[in-house]
């Protein structure tokens, strides 16, 4: 029984501070009465190409953006309301009733609370901007002990995340809904906050766990690209990549135009400085430059020639060349050359286009400043912002605007950890995403020249640039400032018109949108006085009125938001599921149901949904899940009687052909189709050639999909297939893009929601967000800027405890390397220094164990085989041993990183052999023995798979059989560190052949 309740602890955790970044603005900013549109008087923007007065005539003229205008009265009215309003308001929002939406650029937000409170009574402090910041120094709490300042100690500690573990709910009030659906419900009245990334960048880099993690240099020539430092983006720009080198006593930058040497002296483009990943050497990636002999002979005429005459030359298109630093030459002037054409490749034909409809050279565009001392470390950020609206009621419509940022310079492996999606704001119901965004953009201008930030405790140069965009299709297509995808040209990356999306023999370099072409049509369309006239404009060009607030940073905007394949490749498995099933006559869904219920899943999969009752309660994951094994189980009991007569005989017209049972065959190979693509979009790790088989799939999928099923046609999940190979190249891979972890974070915030007041969602979030930051901070050994030494305790707090920092989201990579016995567990001692923490569960019944070793002839002089494995020459005959069903065990990676792993019997398990590579075999028993030094060791008893080199003529999966109890070729008893991989192949049992078929289309979804 507790005698006494613990205190609140008076703490100071908050690690970023809280600052309301939309603020009302002094009546002196309103025009006279007589300004019909009350416009409100603002700098220029500094935005190269749309000044500030033209982007207000945006938004006080876009249809678009849905902004209201009011007449004068009723926006004195108003007025006199809020004020009414903002005075009854209780204490704890007094501070905040100053600022409202009404900010439209970047010069007003840094301005605004510098020179004019200065001359104006009635404006608010600096201190203001921020609704909830850290403790200064002088006022955190004196406490001793290794968890001081933050708490006098470990209880206190213990207790407070232990409340935020589990969201121990304050008072909620649940009348928030009511205030927002009365009709007195003002959207200039919302209050938004976000914090500032300028702290988020400091932290991140002065966290000892995330910085050693990181990567920070010039673009890497690998031959496998699984990073955004593979892909050409963070190469050729030089906001991330090494923008410079120095070659024979020459500096040489990204886009000069230089000579080499490949058999001859050429002329060519330095797109890229290159690190080689297997010798750590310089390479130069090179685009070539053609003079009018290089030509070929279908685009040799008397005007080119003449043209060349006069200095023309012709840049020639991907693929590029990769030389070393002793093949340049020397530089040349640019001014030198003229270039105003560009050969390419279409379908293994050569086509010429006009050099404006090209991606610009980030060199272009983009010119950083060197730090102060050459000397002085330097960090590129790449980062990354994500944008999704996310419901925070069950029952009740009323969203928040998730924004997030990632930072690319972590491996693939810590950005798919929900800790490393660090929140920048929410936007509130209601808000608008542009407006919510000026602080962001204010500070990104600075980071974009340099800024000098302390880190690790001395002085260092960080640089931070936008790398990408992520969003779904609608949100995408909006932060680009084009028309939603329902429109004529309605894709954000080309202009291919509604009725050719499908079309995969379209030229994409003439198609694809330009950032330059696309400023120069906004500026056409803001300059047509007549708003008839500029709709007409934003279908023809199918633009909206004004761009994204983000095209105010560097970056190409249609390249930098790429389309998404999680959302994309789910919409149309959802849309082929629906239509699959549509075909279905009685007999075929009864069929299907059983079929589907008596298919063996994959174990770790969770239960998938009834397809045909329960469609709608598919998630996008399990859309993915269902794609991986639908041919298999279509496959198993399709037959033509399965289908709607008048359904296959629509089928065969539009595929040509007479024969019946072609219908059956042509739906499976749909479901092939796009798994096999599915399968290649979502991998992990890309070749070149890799790329070419992606290539191959999208295509083949876009062609034969639309020719089944009409629906298809022209859908523009489908229309992103052109252009998921440019994704790819750009950023490594297409997972690098791909929102599926992302919209994940959403969860956590939803499950927040309920155990907060329900008054100011949005802060509410963010101060629970920056006190679970402010935790794993300093679990990681964080640094806090206020004090000169980290905080002890919690660094050495998993330590402590058993469970309190596992299972949870800020530590969900902190895997404790001792674990205590539970009832019915056996500690097991490990051969290998990589696996530990083997505990064998479940003893097997006498029985089951009997049935073990009848398949096992050979038992002794395998296990002795086993010991020998794992540096024992010799074993006792007649040792203890014991039989169980479940083996755990914690496994370090070759890239450091901690994995627990199950292993159950039944479980596919991959073993790499010498001779012949990556195998594959099922477990069939799990057991102990004790060996001469008095321990225990786990081993394992095997069926192997036996690949009979045989392809699947139907499913085009390589087909297997199963060792059986009489073949002796292979060992069966193995120690249980051969395991390279469990549950990473899934293998499905034909009954109709009785031979195992190895899914290829099986990948782990999220």
């Amino acid at each position: 029984m507790l005698r006494n309740k613990p205190r609140k602890a008076n703490i100071a955790t908050l690690p970023f501070r809280i600052r309301n970044n939309f603020r009302r603005l002094p009546n002196r900013f309103l025009l006279s009465d007589n300004d019909d549109n009350e416009k409100m008087v603002q700098k220029d923007f500094e935005d190269d190409n749309i000044s500030g007065e033209e982007y207000n005539e945006y938004e006080q003229r876009s249809d678009d953006d849905h902004i209201e205008q009011r007449s004068d009265n009723e926006q004195r009215s108003n007025n006199e309301e809020g004020d009414t309003n903002m005075i009854s308001t209780s204490s704890e929002n007094e501070t905040e009733s100053d600022y409202i939406m009404s900010l439209e650029s970047d010069e007003e937000y840094e301005t605004m609370s510098s020179d004019n409170e200065e001359r104006h009574d009635s404006d608010i402090s600096e201190e203001k901007l921020f609704v909830d910041e850290a403790l200064a120094k002088d006022k955190l709490p004196s406490y001793d002990g290794d968890f001081a300042p933050y708490f006098q100690n470990l209880t206190t500690a213990a207790l407070f995340c232990w409340i935020y573990k589990h969201n121990i709910s304050t008072n909620a009030y649940e009348d928030l809904v009511d205030i927002i659906m009365r009709p007195e419900f003002n959207r200039d009245h919302i209050m938004a906050y976000q914090l500032s990334i300028s702290d988020i960048i400091w932290n991140v880099l002065n966290n000892p766990s995330l910085l050693k993690e990181m990567y920070f240099g010039a673009g890497v020539d690998s031959k496998t690209k699984s990073e955004y430092w593979h892909g050409t983006l963070w190469a050729e720009s030089p906001l991330f990549g090494q923008e410079q080198l120095m070659i024979s006593g020459e500096i040489y930058q990204c886009g000069d135009f230089v000579y080499y040497y490949d058999n001859e002296r050429k002329l060519g483009r330095l797109r890229a400085i290159l690190l080689n990943e297997e010798n750590q050497q310089y390479r130069l990636r090179i685009q070539k430059v053609l003079d009018y002999s290089d030509l070929p002979g279908t685009f040799k005429g008397e005007l080119r020639q003449n043209r060349s005459l006069s200095g023309e030359v012709w840049l020639q298109d991907e693929p590029f060349l990769t030389i070393t630093t002793s093949q340049i030459s020397e530089k040349v002037a640019a001014d030198t050359l003229r270039i105003t054409e560009i050969l390419y490749k279409h379908h293994t034909h050569w086509r010429i286009r006009d050099a404006t409809f090209s991606y610009q050279h980030p060199s272009e565009y983009i010119s950083i400043r060197q730090p102060p001392s050459p000397t002085i470390p330097v960090y590129k950020l790449f980062l990354d912002i994500y944008y999704d609206d996310f419901g925070t009621f069950r029952n009740v419509y009323h969203s928040l605007g998730g924004v997030y940022v990632q930072f690319g310079n972590m491996p693939a492996r810590q950005r798919k950890l929900l800790k490393n999606h660090f929140v920048l704001g929410f936007v509130p119901f209601g808000g608008n995403f542009n407006e919510f965004m000026l602080p962001f953009i204010s500070e990104m201008k600075e980071f974009e020249q340099g800024k000098l930030m302390e880190v690790n405790g001395q002085d260092a140069w960080v640089i931070a640039g936008l790398g990408v965009v992520t969003a779904d299709l609608p949100q995408g297509n909006d932060m680009c400032g084009v028309l939603r995808h329902n429109a004529n040209k309605g894709c954000r990356t080309c202009t291919a018109s509604r009725e050719s999306l499908t079309n995969f023999s379209q030229e994409l370099p003439a198609t694809s949108r330009y950032h330059h072409i696309t400023d120069d049509q906004f500026k056409k369309i803001f300059n047509e006085p007549a708003t008839t006239r500029q709709r007409r404009l934003c279908t023809e060009f199918g633009l909206r009125t004004r761009p994204s607030i983000l095209n105010r940073l560097l970056r190409e905007r249609h390249l930098q938001t790429p389309q998404d394949v999680y959302h994309a490749t789910a919409g149309k498995i959802g849309r082929l599921l629906k239509l699959t099933c549509e075909l279905f006559s009685q007999k075929g869904e009864d069929e299907f149901i059983k079929a589907w219920k008596n298919f063996e899943k994959p174990k770790k999969w969770s239960r998938l949904p009834n397809p045909i009752s329960h469609n709608a309660s598919f998630m996008m994951s399990d859309y993915l899940r269902l794609a991986m094994i639908m041919p298999f189980i279509l496959n198993s009991f399709l037959e033509t009687s399965s289908l709607k007569e008048n359904e296959s005989r629509s089928i065969l017209r539009r595929i040509q052909e007479s024969r019946i049972n072609m219908a059956k065959n042509v739906i499976i190979a749909c479901w092939v189709y796009v798994a096999k693509t599915m399968r290649m979009v979502f991998e992990s790790k890309f070749t070149l050639d890799s790329y070419d088989e992606l290539q191959k799939c999208l295509e083949e999928e876009m062609k034969i999909l639309p020719k089944v099923f009409p629906e298809f046609a022209n859908l523009p999940n489908l229309h992103i297939n052109i252009h998921l190979l440019v994704h790819a190249r750009t950023y490594g891979t297409l997972i690098n893009t791909q929102v599926s972890i992302k919209e994940m974070v959403h969860r956590i915030f939803k499950a927040m929601v309920p155990r907060t007041n329900c008054k100011n969602v949005e802060l509410d979030l963010l101060k629970r967000y920056t006190t679970l930051f402010a935790i794993r901070h300093l679990v990681d050994g964080g640094a806090d800027q206020r004090l000169s030494q980290p905080c002890r305790g919690f660094a050495t707090m998993s330590s402590n405890f058993r469970n309190l920092l596992t299972n949870w989201y800020i530590t969900e990579d902190k895997v404790s390397n001792e674990q205590e016995l539970e009832e019915n567990e056996e500690a097991i001692s490990s051969p290998v220094d990589f696996i530990t923490n083997i505990i064998l569960k479940r003893s097997l019944s006498h029985q089951d164990r009997e049935n073990i070793m009848k398949n096992l002839p050979n038992f002794k002089s395998e296990l002795l085989l086993s010991f020998m494995d794992i540096g024992q020459k010799s074993a006792l005959i007649y040792s203890q041993m014991g039989w169980y069903e479940l083996a755990t065990y914690t496994m370090e990676e070759s890239d450091g990183v901690f994995s627990k792993v199950h292993l159950h019997i039944g479980d596919v398990v991959t073993i790499h052999e010498e001779d012949s590579g990556e195998c594959y075999a099922i477990i069939k028993g799990i057991f102990k023995y004790k060996g001469n030094d008095d321990k225990y060791y786990a081993f394992i008893t095997i069926d192997w798979f036996d690949n009979i080199n045989r392809i699947h003529n139907v499913l085009k999966c390589p087909l297997f059989r199963i060792q059986t109890s009489q073949d002796i070729r292979w060992r069966r008893i193995f120690p249980i560190s051969i395991i390279d991989h469990v549950q990473k192949v899934h293998f499905v049992y034909d009954t109709k052949i009785d031979l195992w078929i190895k899914n290829n289309y099986y990948f782990t979804a999220i």
